[in-house]
């Protein structure tokens, strides 16, 4: 928590640099004529942000035997809330309202979960390989992590219909990268081929994915009461790029013996174009400084949706092994996002 209080008493930019890159709200063009000048800004954000993504489900647990599914709960493990940063640089010219700009951001999260079963509770698992002939578990423990790093390089050019909105279309590519690891250990659980007790069965899996491509949006102000004004952001792209998937499944089933190894896919890669969609909301304060120096400080609620991101795969024939069907679960960020910029 200190660290985050930390981060947000940082000098920071927000994606409102991309909106107003020159701190210009509601630009004279045509005096600008009689004075050109240029504005650099630099800015970073504060992120609170949770991941969430679909096909976390680990385990069910039955709370009425081991014959059917009849009183069931799907367990599933969360993404926590933390902290992450938005850094980067912006340049214009006032004389034609049009900025480059240029940014990174860095977001890291994890998850832990648990679940135990007493009879005549039994856990059902959802992730092991049929061939394993794993009937019940009685107690399993689950991690996630998660890496999500994004470059953006973006133009873009103000247009005011009137003073009290401004509009500006943004244009650019985006680089994401989403590096996911979701592993789980179950024991106490029975296997009918062979017949004995699970002490460890344990599954670990990657799902990589880097991409890039033509990013398109547009940045919005509305109103203004002494610099206060509601901002909102929108930006769509499409992300050319390669999945790295890797899955493996290792079951003790005496202790001393070496794991016996039922699964292991250790080269699935694949190209796949994948869309994004990023949107924020908020307040924002502009405070104008002598010489031609500006603030800007904001808060908002950004959302990031990716579709299609989780790409395991859920193997599910004891006679064929190979049959599997990919989860295709969309993956997203939400949260806070606190920031100042600075211009000059």
């Amino acid at each position: 928590m200190k660290k985050f209080c930390l981060l947000m008493i940082m000098i920071t930019v927000s994606r409102l640099s991309a909106m107003q890159p020159c701190a210009l709200p509601c630009a004279n063009i045509d005096a600008c004529q009689n004075n050109q000048t240029s504005h650099v800004s630099v800015f970073a954000n504060a992120l609170y942000w949770q991941a969430g993504e679909e096909g976390l489900d680990y385990m069910i647990k039955n709370n009425t035997g081991a014959t059917f599914i009849n009183c069931g709960n799907v367990e599933r493990v969360k993404f926590d809330w933390n902290g992450g940063f938005r850094v980067g640089l912006g340049y214009c010219h006032d004389c034609c309202p049009m900025g480059v700009n240029a940014c990174y951001t860095r977001f890291t999260t994890g998850g832990n979960d648990s679940v135990s079963a007493t009879f005549p509770e039994v856990l059902f698992p959802v992730w092991s390989n049929p061939s394993t002939n794993i009937v019940t578990e009685k107690e399993a423990q689950t991690r996630l992590k998660l890496l999500f790093e994004a470059v953006d390089l973006q133009l873009s050019t103000l247009f005011s219909p009137n003073c009290c909105v401004n509009l500006m279309p943004v244009l650019g590519v985006r680089y994401a990268r989403i590096n996911q690891r979701f592993n789980i250990n179950a024991s106490g659980g029975q296997s009918l081929g062979p017949i004995a007790f699970v002490l460890d069965d344990a599954i670990a899996m990657k799902n990589n994915f880097w991409g890039v491509g033509p990013k398109v949006g547009i940045n919005s102000t509305w109103g203004s009461w002494h610099g206060l004004s509601i901002f909102g952001a929108m930006d769509f792209a499409l992300l050319s790029g390669t999945f790295d998937i890797k899955q493996r499944e290792d079951i003790v089933f005496t202790d001393g013996v070496p794991a016996t190894t039922f699964l292991n896919i250790k080269d699935n890669r694949f190209h796949l174009v994948r869309p994004n969609l990023n949107i924020i909301l908020g307040l924002q304060w502009d405070w104008q400084i002598c010489g031609g120096h500006a603030l800007c400080f904001s808060a908002g609620w950004e959302q990031q949706f990716f579709f299609g991101q989780n790409q395991l795969m859920r193997f599910s024939d004891d006679v064929n092994p190979g049959v599997n069907t990919a989860v295709q679960g969309d993956f997203s960020t939400r949260g806070l996002t606190v920031a100042v910029s600075y211009s000059y």
